[in-house]
């Protein structure tokens, strides 16, 4: 099926490639949603000389009115107007000829100028000015029958909550629907699209987020879980190689190393060592020729590339090759929808098979709803995991007398790997100690080590002496 592409990469994602060519496209969401800005953004993407659009308007918002507002966003091209871009009242018509003449001025639009995409904005204002039902379906079919012998891919909008759409009559001419929505999350408002229906195509479901900036709408597709599935379903046969974690001690702890394309959490109390121990996992890996992403909403790279120079933990040349990536993002300014997304693109782009999120702790405060952050790291590690990418996440755990509870909302179960990092005092001293608590379908030591800060960064003691 040849595919007409939005011009907006997240959205041609999540579509699989773009709409079906010649289908039509029902845009809906409340008022201001952002169905106007993204129609507009999709016509000004696709509109040529040899691809012609035709935007209609009704009596919603008045045209010039409307052309006035879309001039601020970069994908408006003015030279374009009369060219490949063709803007037409509808409204004015339905209201002095009725339906009929409506439908005879779309004709011979389509016939004139023989466009690809032609948007109507919007179709509950013409429902409202057709006040038989029965008289607005048969002007549906009447303009689906039209736009179909034309092969003439349509997007038309529509004012309807998502409870509405199912009884509206346009959705049953529809091939596809896309909602917009959007929600108050303090003082920042979040958008939402999804996809509803599509005919004859496969789609990445769920809610996947988006902005509207300057150069318009903006799409963060969901991690989609499905085809990490496959992916795990074709890697079930082979062992995993083990990777050195930086500190041979661990290593011997837990059998050779950390599983490649698993998922550790380190977990444990503030100045535990837990940022120390994630530095350690991404050098082992850099040291040995792989790309590592190293992701921090914590301490900002400088903070952290100065505190790991002065324990002999060179990550600067990594870093200046590009074989190490960091991204920074201050829990001020966290945006979740957003991140992972990064993340994503930041592991693809330098094909990197190490990434460290340190901290999840950051997510969690920077998430409202808690099952919603429960899945998104769910998601984001079978993800990576089904990709062969060894995720570590470091997590501050405020009581380390549950062992057996190392993060709340159910995170702990994610990984594969389990490392708590505690302080237990002896005599006068207050020392650092480490366990492997758990390691999925591999044996490993669960005894206590003595975790020690040095010149050369961290090392493994002995264990505690807890006698008497």
């Amino acid at each position: 099926m040849d595919r007409i592409s939005t011009g907006i990469v997240g959205l041609d994602g999540v579509l699989q490639g773009g709409f079906p060519d010649g289908t039509t496209i029902l845009i809906v969401g409340r008022p201001g949603s952002g169905k106007t800005i993204l129609a507009h953004q999709i016509m000004f993407n696709n509109a040529s000389p040899e691809h012609k659009a035709i935007y209609l308007t009704t009596l919603s918002e008045p045209q010039v009115k409307v052309m006035r507002f879309q001039q601020g966003f970069s994908f408006f091209d003015r030279t374009k107007f009369e060219r490949s871009v063709f803007y037409r009242d509808l409204g004015s018509v339905l209201r002095k000829q009725g339906p009929a003449q409506a439908l005879v001025l779309i004709d011979k639009l389509l016939r004139e100028h023989q466009p690809r995409l032609i948007i109507i904005d919007t179709l509950k204002t013409i429902a409202e000015m057709i006040p038989s039902l029965t008289e607005f379906r048969e002007f549906l079919l009447d303009l689906s029958l039209r736009l179909a012998t034309w092969g003439c891919t349509a997007l038309l909008l529509g004012e309807y909550c998502e409870e509405e759409v199912e009884l509206r009559s346009e959705s049953a001419i529809a091939d596809g629907i896309l909602y917009l929505s959007g929600t108050e999350e303090r003082s920042l408002q979040k958008r939402y699209l999804r996809i509803l229906k599509m005919r004859g195509t496969d789609f990445v479901g769920g809610e996947n987020f988006f902005q509207i900036t300057a150069s318009g709408v903006r799409v963060f597709p969901r991690i989609n879980s499905l085809s990490a599935q496959k992916l795990f379903d074709q890697s079930l046969d082979a062992l995993p190689e083990r990777l050195a974690t930086g500190l041979p001690g661990l290593d011997e702890m837990m059998g050779g190393g950390i599983p490649r394309g698993t998922t550790t959490l380190i977990s444990g109390s503030s100045g535990t060592g837990k940022t120390l121990l994630a530095l350690h996992f991404a050098l082992a890996g850099l040291e040995s020729g792989e790309s590592a992403v190293y992701v921090t909403f914590e301490e900002n790279p400088r903070q952290i590339l100065a505190g790991a120079r002065c324990l002999g933990l060179d990550l600067e040349r990594h870093l200046k090759v590009g074989r190490l990536q960091m991204l920074y993002v201050s829990p001020m300014e966290l945006d979740v929808d957003i991140n992972v997304y990064q993340i994503q693109q930041l592991v693809h782009e330098h094909k990197a098979t190490r990434l460290v999120i340190d901290s999840i702790s950051a997510f969690e405060i920077g998430m409202s709803d808690k099952v919603k952050y429960t899945d998104y790291i769910w998601a984001l590690t079978d993800y990576f995991k089904a990709r062969g990418v060894s995720v570590l996440l470091t997590h501050e755990m405020h009581n380390v007398e549950k062992v057996f509870e190392l993060t709340k909302h159910g995170i702990s179960y994610v990984a594969d790997n389990l490392i708590l990092l505690r302080y237990l005092e002896e005599g006068l001293d207050l020392k650092r100690y480490l366990r492997v608590v758990k390691m999925r379908a591999s044996s490993h030591a669960t005894m206590l080590r003595e975790l020690l800060i040095g010149p050369g960064g961290l090392s493994l003691g002995e264990s505690p002496n807890l006698q008497g």
